[in-house]
């Protein structure tokens, strides 16, 4: 079977980047409206779930049920007819159904032919399932709130304390704060003020509040066109104002509040709710802040998927959250530990999320560190907050400083690849808790950049104009599939050896569409405004004087040559040794992890020493090389 190929227009710049580059640059108004007229026939953002989220029953043409992978909440049916005899409400379409199993709780299901399903982005072991078994009809049940291990990963994710994760979990799962201080043998009260500190805790102004919070990154990330009344009085077969209603309550709004922002009286607000927790079989807000986040994730996984992003695996990806301060918004990050060991922040580049390379996180960890890594805003599960164009990097700086707050440290080293220029301002808004720094293959403005080979370096040029940025942003994140990051990833490092080997092996692929498929969902203006600073280069960085920083560079990387980096860098940090890496390309944190780790121990050794040890340093010392056949690139 063919690999799947982007758009017809970027494909044409994968496959022959300096033509196309051409032709783009000779008529970009005409690549645009042609690239527009493509786009619209592709597929919306998709929504990034975490594996035990949801749960999948598969059914043959005779609607039987066949037996496959499924979790123990799952409702114990051998035929589809008893799911809808169960089913108290049905979307118009009927593919939605809410419905009550043996006297549980409510709960929801949405169900389609296995053709369509295939289109969606479906578990491998499902979908090889499917394709060796006759399956004629999928239906996939929304469960988040009944498995425990996603809520308490999750509510443990946001710092909340053993008691508050046990009452807010109760609380989801029994679907009130009576009945939660009942199965907890607490009192009411206690459980009450536990839920009130526990929202305190995440910004949050109430249970409902804070219910949605914690069931909605339990399921993983959505993309924000998942939320509007319209799809929510369809699917639950309320009205369109008990819809909007509905997401007031339980985004915290109070009666009074609803009341205000629909135009209606407050009598009128409470009938309404009345008659949605009638309708919906529940008694407690906080139950409807988790039905409405259950339809929400099967309306967001519903939809076709050009490709798949696949699912988070909280093993993998030690998934952590933090809510700003006096905001709802989250900051997306992860902490791969161990507590006991030495905090490194691991920094992402501008086309890249969180996720930190295999090989670096086990170099990393085997010398004594603790790898942290944080989305920027406007990255993968982080909002955009008060990031603007002109200034992309201050938001990212407090959520930086807020996450290292919160897990009291209060100076750490950094390794980042690409992801310099935040650096830059990191370390000038709080130089006491910036350590050591390895800079690894480092951001270049593009007007110091000569190199114009590949298609990364052809597209130098082109983004050059603000519109093709956001552009080529939204073609690429709407199609992500593991084959085309695959495809990407090597048309990116074409021409260099090392890095061409790296594409050999499945690990390293897998690692960059880990690190690229948050995108999916949509979150990636933060990715665009600052590849706009790159390539305006007008950014005012404020100057910053370091001793115990080092830049290490391929001298076979295709996207900025040595001597560019050479140039720029050391008339920035003239200070700290330019390291040519003999052999190494782009992606040196994947191929010479080891290398970098010795660098970062060797800069740690140094920041350590007086200050007045930096007057022996010379420039003479810019020149050192490591030549990478004398180590092996996975050591």
């Amino acid at each position: 079977m063919k690999a799947p190929k982007f758009t017809k227009l970027f494909q044409s710049l994968v496959e022959m980047p300096e033509r196309a580059t051409f032709e783009l640059l000779s008529d970009s108004e005409a690549f645009e409206r042609t690239a527009l007229k493509e786009h619209p026939t592709r597929p919306s953002y998709a929504a990034l779930f975490q594996a035990k989220a949801l749960a999948f029953l598969l059914f043959d043409f005779d609607d039987n049920r066949l037996l496959s992978p499924a979790p123990p909440w799952v409702p114990n049916v051998t035929h589809f007819s008893e799911l809808e005899a169960c089913a108290i409400a049905s979307s118009n379409d009927g593919r939605l159904k809410s419905f009550v199993f043996d006297e549980s709780r409510l709960m929801h299901l949405l169900w389609t032919p296995t053709e369509n399903a295939l289109a969606w982005n479906i578990p491998q072991v499902i979908r090889d399932f499917i394709r060796a078994n006759s399956v004629a009809r999928v239906v996939i049940i929304a469960g988040g709130a009944r498995d425990e291990g996603p809520l308490k990963n999750t509510a443990s994710g946001f710092g909340l304390s053993d008691l508050e994760q046990r009452v807010l979990i109760s609380t989801i799962t029994t679907g009130s704060i009576r009945a939660a201080a009942e199965s907890l043998n607490i009192a009411y009260g206690t459980a009450r003020a536990t839920l009130v500190q526990a929202a305190r805790r995440l910004g949050q102004p109430n249970t409902p509040a804070l219910v949605r919070t914690i069931v909605e990154a339990s399921f993983g990330v959505f993309p924000d066109d998942a939320k509007s009344p319209t799809l929510f009085s369809e699917m639950l077969q309320i009205t369109q104002r008990q819809a909007q209603l509905a997401l007031l309550v339980v985004s915290g709004a109070t009666r009074h509040e609803a009341a205000s922002a629909m135009n209606i009286s407050v009598p009128l607000v409470k009938k309404e709710l009345e008659l949605i927790y009638t309708n919906l079989q529940i008694e407690s807000a906080a139950e409807l802040s988790r039905i409405m986040v259950e339809v929400q994730a099967l309306r967001a996984f519903a939809r076709t998927t050009d490709g798949a992003p696949g699912f988070l695996d909280r093993a993998i990806e030690p998934a952590r959250f933090a809510v700003r301060p006096s905001t709802n918004e989250l900051i997306g990050w992860s902490d791969y530990g161990p507590a006991s060991a030495k905090p490194i922040l691991v920094v992402h580049s501008n086309w890249s999320c969180r996720a930190v390379p295999s090989e670096l996180l086990v170099a990393l960890q085997k010398r004594g560190w603790r790898p942290i890594s944080i989305d920027r805003p406007g990255f993968g599960a982080t909002s955009l907050g008060s990031s603007t164009p002109d200034n992309p990097f201050e938001q990212a700086v407090q959520d930086t400083l807020h996450v290292m707050d919160k897990l009291r440290i209060e100076k750490f080293a950094v390794i980042a690849r690409a992801g310099s220029d935040f650096v830059r301002i990191l370390k000038a808004s709080a130089p006491q808790r910036v350590g050591a720094v390895v800079l690894v293959s480092p951001t270049l403005p593009t007007k110091v950049s000569r190199k114009r080979t590949g298609i990364m370096g052809t597209m130098k040029d082109v983004f050059q104009i603000d519109s093709l940025i956001e552009l080529f942003f939204r073609i690429v994140c709407s199609q992500i599939s593991l084959e085309r990051v695959e495809m990407l990833t090597r048309a990116i490092v074409k021409g260099a050896s090392v890095d061409e080997a790296l594409c050999d092996n499945p690990q390293f692929i897998y690692d960059r569409f880990r690190a690229v498929r948050p995108f999916s969902t949509g979150n990636f203006l933060g990715g665009i405004y600052e590849q706009g600073v790159i390539s305006r280069g007008d950014f005012a960085f404020p100057k910053i004087e370091v001793i115990d920083w080092v830049i290490m560079q391929g001298d076979d990387d295709n996207h900025n040559s040595l001597e560019d980096v050479k140039a720029h860098w050391s008339t920035i940090l003239p200070q700290s040794t330019v390291i040519n890496v003999k052999g190494g390309g782009r992606f040196l944190t994947s191929s010479h992890p080891q290398i970098i780790v010795d660098q970062l121990e060797a800069m740690t050794k140094r920041g350590t020493r007086k200050v007045n040890s930096a007057r022996r340093i010379r420039r003479t010392h810019l020149e050192p090389q490591v030549d990478s056949r004398q180590v092996a690139p996975n050591q």
